[in-house]
């Protein structure tokens, strides 16, 4: 997220209150600025993103423009979704059984693998792939880094965070989602080393040419 002043991210406070939107106007006199003042900070989140606008006619003269939070200004807002990613991996484990939680992680992967716009071509060379799936990774949300492995013909996937630590440390097997996605991406054989939900400083995914199990 953009580093946002105190008057930018009240702007967005009161829009994501109000989804008829606001003109200039109306956002100097919530915030006590002078027009020209609110319309800096405007100008800041639209380049940000964080704004659309509207543009409506009026009776007479020029038509008025009302500025409104995009998606992707309420994506700034703090978001908690461990909660329920819990409970829904808890009633998974209770209706699955532990097996079944995984091996739904494992076709959960295949079908994500499955949809991505830029899918891994198999006929890449392996460290083509390997980068290609790093980046994916780091697009989910991840920090991590592709690095040579131990042997010949190996590789491994070091990501410094964990996207849902705070989760996969009451459900380890969603770490099965991981492990899964990078074998369904890349047509190789993975397996998860270590793991910071398990108390690993990375996760560390050790990547062989062979064909996934």
């Amino acid at each position: 997220m953009k580093n946002l002043s105190d008057n930018q991210r009240k702007i967005l406070e009161h829009l994501l209150s109000h989804h008829e939107g606001a003109s200039l106007d109306e956002l100097a006199a919530h915030l006590a600025l002078t027009r020209t003042a609110v319309q800096q900070h405007v100008l800041r989140l639209l380049d940000f993103g964080y704004l659309t606008y509207a543009d409506t006619k009026g009776s007479v003269g020029r038509p008025r423009r009302r500025y409104l939070i995009s998606d992707e200004g309420i994506d700034t807002f703090p978001k908690k979704y461990s909660w329920l990613a819990n409970a829904i991996l808890a009633q998974l484990a209770s209706d699955l059984g532990p097996g079944g939680a995984r091996a739904f992680m494992k076709n959960l992967a295949g079908a994500v693998a499955a949809s991505l716009e830029s899918p891994v071509n198999p006929a890449d060379p392996p460290a083509q792939r390997l980068r290609k799936v790093t980046a994916l990774m780091n697009d989910l949300g991840y920090r991590a880094v592709l690095k040579p492995g131990e042997a010949p013909g190996e590789a491994a996937i070091e990501a410094v965070n964990c996207v849902y630590h705070s989760v996969a440390k009451v459900h380890p097997e969603l770490c099965q989602f991981d492990v899964s996605l990078i074998e369904q991406a890349s047509g190789m054989s993975v397996h998860l080393e270590t793991c910071i939900a398990k108390g690993g400083a990375v996760c560390r995914f050790c990547v062989s040419k062979e064909g996934r199990r």
